[in-house]
């Protein structure tokens, strides 16, 4: 679509939002790794639309084939709601991993244009801000464990999938749960609860890789995104966390918690169309181990199934 043609869409009204943010990656050129991928922050105010594509005339140009020459376009509504469209593209736009033609953007959204280009809508109800070195907290990370947040690994994961799609590369997407956490809190107390996620954070963390990006993802369910990994090392790996955990001495107020967990893990095939199919298939391998029983998995063929504990302690 046409520079001029967009123009003429309604979309702004005098009480319409006077500030928000779009804070993404658009790296042009080769596709960097996802690791590396540089970032920018694009401010929309009431007056202003953000076309997003491949063509010079974009105000976010992102030379790559895959890209359609006027892909998506972010805007102001003249209700006030901070709309993303899509412009009839080749390969699509995602919010959240879901395919959208247009969507209602909230606090924390991530619009992905395949195959790498993130952009996490923030809400901001102030002027734009100047920048700052008094800000505290990090809202790419959880505040009790330090871990990466929930949205991160939904951006991480969406980067990830259309990546590895691109260039045919290994993924796995590994989904634990803290057995039983409810009861330990109810018989050790909330601080206790606290004190095993931060130590099951911990514990993981130091078996996962540097290039794996480990979050915390709800309550007492973690995620690990495992790149480069095929089923048989992301299993092996799965095994090791399972057993690293149940052989970990959990100390509170002097007294030994036993602490095991049930994980779900999730390899990238040709048959996974979109990142929420593949997460949906991790998270279901987990309620799949949990309803087996604790401290196990479920998910790969090369652990055949589920494996179950076989002893109190296992031999590390």
């Amino acid at each position: 679509m046409a520079r001029e043609d967009r123009e003429k869409t309604d979309w702004f009204g005098d009480q319409a939002t006077p500030a928000a943010a779009l804070d993404g990656a658009a790296t042009p050129g080769p596709a960097p790794s996802a690791g590396t991928l540089r970032e920018a922050v694009y401010w929309l105010t009431r007056d202003k639309l953000l076309a997003i594509g491949r063509a010079p005339d974009n105000d976010l140009c992102l030379p790559d084939q895959v890209v359609s020459k006027h892909h998506a376009r972010v805007g102001v509504t003249a209700e006030g709601s901070i709309v993303v469209e899509d412009l009839g593209s080749s390969n699509g736009t995602y919010v959240n991993g879901e395919r959208i033609t247009r969507h209602t953007l909230g606090d924390g959204d991530t619009v992905l244009i395949p195959p790498y280009y993130a952009l996490k809508f923030r809400y901001r109800v102030t002027q734009v801000p100047e920048k700052t070195n008094n800000n505290k907290t990090d809202p790419d990370r959880d505040a009790l464990t330090g871990l990466y947040a929930k949205q991160y690994l939904l951006l991480r994961m969406e980067e990830g999938f259309f990546l590895a799609k691109k260039r045919n590369e290994e993924l796995a997407l590994l989904m634990l749960d803290v057995d039983h956490f409810e009861k330990i809190v109810e018989t050790h107390g909330p601080a206790a609860g606290d004190v095993v996620l931060r130590e099951v954070a911990r514990v993981v963390g130091s078996v996962l890789g540097r290039e794996d990006v480990f979050a915390r993802y709800e309550n007492h369910t973690f995620g690990a995104l495992l790149r480069d990994r095929n089923e048989a090392t992301a299993a092996v790996l799965a095994q090791r966390i399972r057993r690293t955990v149940k052989n970990h001495s959990f100390l509170h107020d002097g007294k030994e918690i036993d602490i095991t967990v049930s994980l779900g893990v999730g390899f990238l095939t040709r048959n996974t169309k979109s990142p929420m199919d593949f997460l949906s298939a991790v998270l279901s391998n987990l309620a799949k181990a949990r309803r087996a029983g604790t401290d196990t998995i479920n998910g790969s063929q090369s652990l055949r199934g589920i494996v179950q504990p076989v002893s109190n302690k296992d031999v590390a």
